[in-house]
């Protein structure tokens, strides 16, 4: 009778330990067996020690082999080599280092539970250290349960930096790619159209999260203003000179497109001493051969609105065929200002030696409608520029630039109206305009057009 009532109870109690969120494809968990000398045919004896080591402390876990090594395949080859037999029971001694123990713990808790505590879950930084554990222990069920939790948590800047950090310093650099992309997204979305506005909270990013935030080619500004901006940076983030020189000599150019500094930027960044002067003089010299063989805008023929417009930002490319990506921010309150028919001109600028401007119009169509064009800007020369345009805009609800239009044109020395749509989104001036308006995102509209040279 003792016995069946023994079995009873234990019938009773296996019916609580079926899972409703566990990461594999066991039905069951085994919490109850954790460090249970009844469900346990081994002893584990955690060594742990300080960088320099006096006294190392040692845990002893009761563990089922088969349940570790079922979860790992370290543990698997762990339990197959190098047991000792010790009375009743065999024991394994596995080496970490201190900063391991706790994640390591959890793990192992893990590996039986298939769950993490409440604390752990909500904190990003514990979750990391987790999934670290968990990619050099093997065990890929914790992997895959920690980068769903942090794909899932709200991102914020401490946190963003935190993972980009640790992205660049580890060695098992892959295992948090998901989560260091979430982190790159979110600081580029924070900074990419106010970055002069939050030039402080800039100054403070460490080098990883700032070199995500420099090498994107959305942010709303000049050449001239990134150079600002990277020596603001240095000056707050390294005090000492020699560092300083450091950091700048190494990665100004990556940060910076200096080809297209104004000539006024590129004699400031001769006199600083901020940029060793080796440096700066092989970058000033291959800005101005660029500028040479790509004359500047001003010796041009151009008007003055041509000259005076709406900034642009440029970014070209060369391969695989000389094309461009141009980005144009347009205020909301321009556009309530235009009158039908009114434009807004961008400044004229350069894609591989070629002038183009951009131009935004209140088209009088019956329902009146947002219209958008680009011209190619001729020095009076009979020349033929064939060019492949795309038109793109941002829309609120989404993360990226929505295509609107692609089109060929061959222009000539006689085209004076660029080319286009007269109706760029599809919808009348009044829905473009409005408060709900799907393409202004904090009153600006967020304009990219592509143009891509044709092949002869």
């Amino acid at each position: 009778m003792a016995v069946d009532s023994v079995d009873g109870e234990t019938r009773s109690e296996s019916e609580t330990l079926i899972s409703d969120a566990n990461v594999s494809n066991c039905t069951y968990n085994f919490e109850f067996a954790f460090n249970n000398p009844n469900f346990s045919d081994r002893l584990l004896r955690i060594l742990t020690s300080e960088p320099e080591p006096r006294d190392p402390t040692m845990e002893c876990i009761h563990i089922s082999s088969v349940i570790l090594a079922g979860a790992s395949p370290f543990f698997l080859k762990l339990f197959s080599n190098g047991m000792l037999e010790t009375g009743e029971q065999y024991e394994t001694i596995l080496k970490i280092d201190v900063s391991e123990k706790d994640a390591l713990m959890e793990l192992l808790k893990f590996i039986y539970g298939k769950k993490l505590p409440p604390e752990i879950v909500a904190s990003i930084p514990s979750l990391l250290g987790i999934l670290m554990v968990a990619d050099k222990y093997y065990v890929p069920s914790c992997v895959q349960f920690c980068t769903c939790l942090l794909l899932e948590l709200d991102m914020n800047l401490d946190t963003a930096t935190y993972c980009l950090e640790l992205s660049s310093n580890v060695s098992a650099s892959q295992v948090i790619k998901p989560i260091a992309k979430a982190a790159q997204e979110f600081l580029v979305a924070r900074y990419k159209d106010n970055i002069l506005k939050l030039q402080e909270e800039v100054d403070q990013l460490p080098l990883s999260s700032f070199e995500v935030v420099l090498c994107e080619d959305e942010l709303n500004l000049t050449e001239d203003d990134a150079c600002d901006i990277v020596l603001k940076w240095a000056r707050a983030r390294y005090p000492i000179m020699d560092d300083r020189h450091k950091i700048l000599n190494s990665n100004l150019a990556r940060f910076v497109r200096v080809r297209y500094m104004t000539h006024k930027k590129l004699r400031e960044v001769l006199e600083i001493e901020d940029v060793d002067y080796d440096t700066a003089s092989k970058l000033v010299i291959d800005a101005l051969f660029f500028k040479v063989e790509n004359p500047s805008l001003p010796t041009r023929a151009l008007t003055l609105e041509e000259l005076t417009g709406h900034p642009v930002r440029v970014v070209e490319f060369r391969k695989p065929n000389k094309k461009a990506n141009v980005y144009l921010i347009v205020m909301r309150s321009d556009c309530q200002n235009l009158s039908v028919n009114g434009r807004i001109m961008s400044q004229a600028f350069y894609v591989h030696g070629q002038v183009f401007q951009i131009i935004a119009q209140r088209c009088s169509e019956e329902m009146q409608s947002f219209g958008l064009f680009l011209k190619c800007v001729h020095d009076g020369t009979p020349t033929i520029v064939k060019v492949d345009y795309e038109f793109w805009v941002r829309e609120r609800s989404k993360k990226t630039y929505v295509s609107q239009l692609k089109a060929s044109y061959d222009f000539t020395y006689i085209d004076r109206p660029g080319r286009g749509t007269l109706n760029l989104c599809g919808t009348s001036w009044a829905s473009f305009i409005g408060n709900d308006s799907l393409y202004f995102i904090n009153d600006m509209l967020l304009l990219k057009v592509h143009i891509s040279f044709k092949l002869e």
